[in-house]
């Protein structure tokens, strides 16, 4: 809300007042720039004053009225400021009285009165009902014109053109009548602006966008165009013949549809109202057009005019169309080098994307590879321990095998020498009660031995212990007719005479092992 004398009220504060008070827009600005900005006091003229008629007549002929809200909204005129002129001066047609004249501001009261708070509570308090009931009405009215405007779409494709045009009037009259109320948001004028323009002039005209006019230049600057804009004054006498033979043109229409983004908005309306109250546009007659511009190479919504023309310079299409291709060859440089800028950096940013994946990736090749040079590592460490291991067990298994075998022949050598300590002495070959016992070795050697009287199977065992070539730790003897087997433990007390084998017999020896 403003806080100073001859400042501009704030739309907030003026939707505030306008639903504490009950009036329109237009009389909720003109009590706040009365009341120098509060809010209170406002409320209180508007309680004590019901009829503001003759302060609007004085306020419409006040010099420079309205001129307050042009600032502020972010325009930026181009290097070239001569060429947004184009068709103002020396245009034949006179312009209008600027639209909505605005109220001058009043001095501001010293103070404000002891009772403005209790009364605007009170009226606040009176006014619920009225605003619920104002609040209903307007839901109605957004949703019907919403409903036109969705039913007029689809019958372009389905109706006949004749049916069309009916329902467009009828649509115009519902939009006609629901005009009392509040005003839309930009979407729903810039909708009721299409429901109208269609209604009046047909199907043929530029594509224009139902969205607000700030909306509209963001999409112009995502598609790198212009945004072609309108001025609609229903009022203004050359605004129906400028509509059916210029804005309608099969050449002109093509070639905004072409070239630019389009939006046209009602400057009775409150979306382009504003934007004809801008000061860079210098909006003074009508009909009026422009070329707006939002650069995308900084992300703030500055809004550049590049071309604008309005009165005689667009009475014709000829005209309309030199002036847009004026300005795109003037100035569709600007739009290709912001084009190139912005496909520069995304190239840049596709590169940097496309080194940091190709980077990543040899990271993960690089790991990848050392994790394959590791496993192989650890693979052939695990083969050389196993081959260690191996090699450790066969040799000693080896160096097992080794000292049985020489604790063997250790053990053998010892029972040799003891066999041979023990032997019997030998006597004469056919004496008496003796044994005379012939041995065949494993080998296939034969030796042969007589044994004295009451000799027993050991002193047979000791003398084949004895012989050299008996390198087995453990053997017994067999007599093959009858077959017999005798062995060391069992047999070896017996005598030669008691086992049959005296005066003489033959025997195997045969190793255990």
């Amino acid at each position: 809300m403003a806080s100073a004398a001859g400042s501009v009220p704030d739309d907030l504060a003026v939707d505030r007042l306008q639903m504490m008070a009950h009036c329109d827009a237009t009389q909720a600005r003109f009590l706040l720039e009365a009341a120098g900005g509060n809010l209170d006091l406002a409320l209180q003229m508007a309680i004590e004053n019901s009829d503001m008629g003759e302060a609007y007549a004085q306020h419409e002929h006040l010099p420079g009225a309205g001129t307050a809200a042009a600032a502020g909204f972010g325009f930026q005129p181009q290097s070239r400021p001569q060429q947004a002129a184009v068709g103002q001066p020396g245009g034949a047609v006179g312009g209008p009285p600027p639209p909505r004249p605005r109220a001058p501001a009043a001095p501001r009261a010293a103070g404000a009165p002891a009772f403005a708070a209790p009364l605007s509570l009170l009226g606040l308090v009176l006014r619920m009902p009225l605003l619920a009931l104002g609040f209903g009405f307007r839901m109605v009215r957004f949703t019907l014109l919403n409903g036109a405007h969705a039913a007029a779409v689809v019958g372009d494709r389905v109706l006949p053109p004749r049916v069309m045009r009916v329902a467009r009037n009828v649509a115009a009259a519902l939009v006609a009548g629901a005009g009392g109320g509040e005003e839309l948001d930009p979407a729903g004028q810039a909708a009721a602006f299409v429901v109208e323009f269609k209604a009046a002039y047909g199907d043929r005209h530029p594509q224009w966008q139902e969205s607000g006019w700030r909306v509209a230049c963001q999409q112009a600057r995502r598609e790198f165009r212009f945004l072609f804009v309108y001025l609609h004054s229903p009022e203004h006498e050359n605004t129906d013949v400028f509509c059916r033979t210029v804005l309608t043109c099969p050449d002109v229409v093509d070639y905004i549809n072409a070239n630019f983004v389009s939006w046209g908005g009602d400057v009775t309306a409150g979306d382009a109202f504003v934007l004809s109250q801008q000061t860079q546009l210098g909006v003074t007659r009508f009909p009026y057009v422009a070329l707006l511009s939002m650069s995308p190479a900084d992300g703030s919504n500055r809004v550049q005019l590049v071309a604008a023309a309005s009165g005689a310079a667009v009475r014709d299409p000829g005209a309309l169309l030199a002036l847009m291709r004026d300005a795109v060859a003037n100035y569709g440089a600007m739009l290709a080098a912001q084009r190139a800028e912005v496909e520069e950096r995304e190239y840049a940013r596709r590169l940097l994307e496309e080194q940091d994946a190709e980077y990543e990736a040899s990271l993960a090749a690089d790991r990848r590879r050392e994790a394959e040079r590791a496993e192989e590592r650890r693979r052939q460490e695990e083969e050389e321990q196993r081959r260690m291991d191996e090699e450790r067990r066969t040799r000693e298994a080896a160096e097992a095998e080794a000292a049985r075998l020489a604790d063997a022949a250790a053990a053998v050598e010892r029972r040799r020498l003891e066999a041979r300590a023990a032997l019997l002495p030998e006597p004469p070959s056919g004496s008496e009660g003796s044994a005379a016992i012939r041995l065949r070795l494993p080998d296939g050697t034969n030796t042969a031995r007589v044994f004295p009287q009451g000799a027993t199977l050991q002193a047979v065992f000791d003398f084949v212990d004895s012989l050299d070539a008996t390198t087995y730790s453990r053997y017994h003897l067999v007599a093959n007719y009858p077959r017999r087997v005798f062995l060391r433990a069992a047999h070896g007390p017996a005598q030669l005479q008691e086992l049959g084998l005296s005066p003489q017999a033959a025997l195997f020896v045969q190793p255990d092992e």
